[in-house]
């Protein structure tokens, strides 16, 4: 309820503690690797972590509490749980930068191209 999410070592000692979260944190799980994990929270947030406790990434999508996660098998994919009665596959790999760089130029892209002013319309030509 504190908003934050404790890292503890198998001695018992506190390794980090992650904040970041504007409501009660409701769950958390670690991917494959053991270096990433994802926490999922109240604020309708989920937040990916490394364990040294720097946020990576904060997931928006849910409209309502978050209340479960879950990592595949294969760690590409966090599935999310809300209380807005959805869940949300995200596919980990498409998070990069590249990636939404890519998919927002695709998006805007008959925007650019006819409707733009000429100096924007350039904006995206660089992007693969």
């Amino acid at each position: 309820s504190d908003k934050t999410v404790k890292l503890w070592n198998i001695e018992g000692q506190l390794l980090h503690t992650l904040v970041g979260h504007e409501d009660t944190v409701t769950s958390i799980a670690f991917n494959q690797d053991s270096q990433t994990l994802a926490s999922a929270s109240r604020d309708d947030t989920v937040k990916l972590w490394n364990i040294e406790g720097q946020l990576l990434q904060t997931l928006q999508g849910h409209e309502d509490a978050v209340w479960g996660i879950a990592f595949s098998p294969d760690g590409q994919t966090l599935a999310s749980a809300s209380q807005d009665n959805t869940a949300i596959l995200w596919k980990l790999a498409d998070l990069t930068l590249d990636s939404l760089m890519r998919d927002a130029c695709a998006w805007v892209g008959d925007y650019l191209k006819y409707n733009a002013p000429q100096s924007d319309r350039l904006l995206c030509d660089d992007i693969k």
